[in-house]
């Protein structure tokens, strides 16, 4: 099992049906209880918004050291570079070569054991700007800009730092193509390579639960488990493995009130909207073939489908109010998160910086991690961001 994808809290609903849901209830108590009670069953790590994600350490096969991104466990050509010569051999010139050959560079001294991963914050690319009126070193990775006071010790440590890392993950396995992930990686830094915590730590208290804080708190996970007690039926019903199963339909729409910046929607107006967004779904579908049989194919699945959302219509509701309640009480979690932030984090705009949270967290539990992003504030954000380097 590789790192190679996490899924949003909210979206375990429509990827494991009530069994998802009854999942994220549990993510949510559990962080309540780690944050109110200091419990250990649940883990908490910073999600940076480095890029790109780097596999390196040493092959279980070959004995060497090598880096690649996520390419690495392609299961047809693997990319992986023992050598910065191999990243010119397999990499054409540009951002993303570059920056692997400054991993090979600076990582292959550090004492790493077996293979890690992580998620690149800066190589050549940190400057010094004024931000809040502050004189800061600062670096955009993907999305983000951090930034800390350049006479701090944290900020010199990255200012005479050839690169910076978050490390996140650790691999174990015989075989690069059999390795299994596991969360949390502990490799130190030297002068040449700063490497950022991905651990959360309240040891400050200010993400302390007040008791007005933990009713909210659990008044929002208990209308969450209500109305996913209403709809889990359906949740089971609606899951499918093609691109049309509502389930995956779902995940789609959802993403697209993203990128379009959408808030504020009505349970009632956003299950009337995703009847829509189905049928228009599969008229483009059906507009894009050629044949009246392949065509008469996609008319049947949008007949059946609208037949079944407007038979279910009520179940269709509680779905959407079991999303929007996932939603809230995770927002909840997250903004008493993010009360613990060592760096500065904004948003470049054309008029200088813009404050904004941290990408977020994830949650770790039973083996299990899931996603904590306010995806209105940094999902759409990183849907529309111009990127720093170039993806190959």
């Amino acid at each position: 099992m590789k790192n190679t994808h996490l899924e949003h809290l909210e979206d375990n609903i429509m990827n494991d049906g009530s069994q998802g849901g009854r999942e994220a209830i549990a993510f949510l108590r559990s962080l309540g209880d780690m944050l109110d009670q200091g419990a250990e069953d649940t883990r908490v790590t910073v999600k940076w918004d480095g890029a790109p994600a780097v596999i390196c350490g040493i092959d279980p096969q070959k004995g060497d050291f090598f880096v690649g991104t996520k390419s690495v466990f392609n299961k047809v050509s693997p990319k992986i570079c023992y050598s910065e010569e191999d990243v010119d051999k397999i990499y054409p010139p540009g951002q993303l070569a570059d920056k692997l050959k400054a991993s090979y560079r600076y990582l292959s001294k550090l004492p790493i054991r077996g293979v890690v991963q992580g998620d690149l914050l800066f190589t050549d690319d940190k400057y010094v700007a004024t931000i809040g009126g502050d004189r800061c070193i600062a670096f955009t990775p993907n999305t983000i800009t951090y930034a800390v006071p350049v006479k701090s010790p944290l900020g010199q440590t990255i200012q005479t730092a050839k690169l910076g890392i978050v490390f996140h993950t650790t691999y174990s396995g015989s075989t690069l193509d059999t390795m299994a992930a596991s969360f949390g990686a502990n490799v130190p830094g030297d002068a040449d390579v700063f490497v950022a915590s991905a651990e959360f730590s309240n040891a400050s208290g200010e993400a302390n639960m007040t008791l007005t804080d933990k009713a909210r708190y659990n008044a929002l996970i208990n209308r969450a488990e209500g109305s996913l007690r209403q709809s889990s039926k359906f949740l089971d019903l609606m899951k499918g493995d093609d691109k049309f199963s509502l389930n995956y339909m779902f995940k789609i729409f959802f993403n697209r009130y993203v990128r379009e910046g959408k808030s504020g929607m009505t349970v009632r107006n956003t299950a009337m909207d995703f009847a829509k967004y189905f049928s228009d779904a599969l008229d483009k579908e059906i507009a894009s073939k050629k044949t009246k049989k392949t065509q008469d194919k996609y008319l049947q699945i949008k007949t059946n489908g609208l037949r079944f959302i407007s038979a279910n219509s009520n179940s269709i509701y509680m779905t959407v109010a079991s999303y929007y309640n996932l939603q809230a009480a995770k927002q909840f979690m997250i903004n008493k998160l993010q009360k613990v932030n060592t760096f500065g984090t904004f948003l470049r705009t054309d008029d200088g910086y813009r404050v904004t949270a941290p990408e977020g967290f994830v949650a770790i539990r039973s083996g299990r991690a899931l996603k904590l992003v306010d995806r209105l504030e940094f999902s759409r954000a990183n849907f529309t961001a111009a990127k720093n380097w170039d993806k190959q």
